[in-house]
């Protein structure tokens, strides 16, 4: 009974009721897409690092990845590669010679981290061979190949087919020297990464090293909620060695998937908050233009708190109503865009330094829809607490005889 009549009260004074639903609507809908462009953007800079070259484990001896010295590898590699793939829940596993390197080409020299791997493991565990703009990730029959980034072609000033010498010190501290040809060029959502990153096949590599080295095993799982359960597994299986999730190996990047619902929840507490006031403005000004059918309420029996509550419940149809509408035309905008994509290639340049694609996918995750009812319902009651206490402090007599 009370919700009826509450409900046909919002509808008294459409029009301010109508403007009151529209801002709601037009704030939330602002609100669920902006959380889906930054969403999307946190959800597709975690991807991108993971299938680029982190992968979702890495297994590395103790101290190789603080001091990066090749003589820090895993013992019996052959083993443990053989164990990881063994593991449920492993999909792919690609082991590297990880190297600290010089490269140098006819005009200048650039330090680089360089990878020695096996190119069928390394194409099945990160997306490197499928962002080639130039050649193939060692697909053609080239001698010594090596694949470089675009970026780093740039500073060393070559190009595809053009000679590039590859130094570094041996385990034995000696300095060796290796003639490669670049065979393929890549260029990823990463500036830094495609700057500074060099591969070549583990098999033109180990004759330079003297001796078989694995530093690094790259594990890919099939589904990143097993994440913990495969990382745990190794982690036992192999207690001599360090196994890192890419939480571990990029605690900037878990910091930023773990923030990034609190951060959009601020956002949109803030969003509502700006709309509190309107709300808030919107109920007193029913309350007071019905101050003399609220004293006849109390003065015929009406409970006090009957009448708050009325208040309460119009104010949380205002809001919710609102709401509805505003969610699901940010659902209906974010799925629109999420499917199509947004291009941001204008911004290419900025985001690149941080790993973010120019191409946007927004995204919304469930878990933020029932976080969006709660601050609305939540901003509903604190803005209904002012005109009731309005209301239910009116005397009778007074009301009546004022507007009568």
């Amino acid at each position: 009974m009370l919700a009826a009549i509450a409900w046909k009260n919002v509808w008294r004074s459409k029009r301010r009721s109508g403007i009151m639903i529209a801002a709601i609507a037009a704030g939330l809908w602002g609100g669920v897409f902006a959380v889906g462009m930054f969403t999307g953007m946190y959800d597709a800079m975690v991807a991108a690092a993971i299938d680029r070259n982190l992968t979702h484990v890495q297994v590395h001896a103790p101290g190789f990845r603080e001091e990066r010295l090749i003589g820090l590898a895993i013992p019996n590699p052959d083993s443990v590669v053989a164990a990881i793939r063994s593991n449920r829940g492993v999909e792919t596993v690609s082991p590297r010679t990880v190297i600290e390197a010089i490269a140098a080409s006819p005009t200048s020299t650039q330090g680089v981290s360089l990878f020695g791997v096996d190119p069928g493991s390394e194409r099945a565990a990160t997306s490197v061979s499928r962002r080639m703009v130039a050649g193939s990730f060692f697909e053609g029959g080239e001698r010594t190949p090596v694949v470089i980034g675009r970026k780093l072609a740039e500073k060393l000033g070559v190009k595809l087919r053009a000679k590039l010498v590859l130094s570094f010190q041996r385990p034995d501290g000696t300095i060796v020297y290796g003639a490669f040809r670049i065979a393929g060029l890549f260029d990823t959502e990463a500036t830094t990464f495609d700057g500074r990153t060099v591969f070549v096949r583990r098999a033109d590599l180990d004759p330079l090293v003297g001796e078989l080295l694995i530093h690094e095993i790259a594990v890919r799982i099939a589904s990143n909620d097993s994440l913990e359960a495969v990382a745990g597994a190794l982690s036992s299986r192999f207690p001599a060695l360090r196994v890192e999730t890419w939480k571990d190996l990029a605690p900037e990047l878990k910091i930023t998937a773990e923030s990034a619902d609190i951060t959009m929840g601020i956002f949109l507490g803030v969003i509502l908050l700006a709309l509190l006031f309107g709300i808030t403005n919107t109920m007193l000004m029913s309350v007071l233009e019905r101050t003399r059918e609220f004293g006849v309420l109390i003065a015929i029996g009406m409970k006090r708190t009957r009448v708050f509550g009325m208040i309460l419940t119009e104010t949380l149809f205002l809001s919710l109503t609102g709401a509805v509408v505003g969610v699901a035309c940010g659902s209906a905008t974010v799925l629109w865009f999420g499917t199509r994509g947004i291009d941001l290639s204008f911004f290419a340049g900025g985001l690149s330094l941080y790993g973010i694609s120019s191409f946007l996918y927004p995204v919304v995750h469930p878990v933020m829809y029932p976080t969006v009812a709660i601050m609305v319902v939540v901003a509903a009651c604190a803005s209904a607490v002012y005109p009731g206490v309005r209301a239910v402090r009116l005397r009778p007599a007074t009301a009546i005889a004022t507007f009568g």
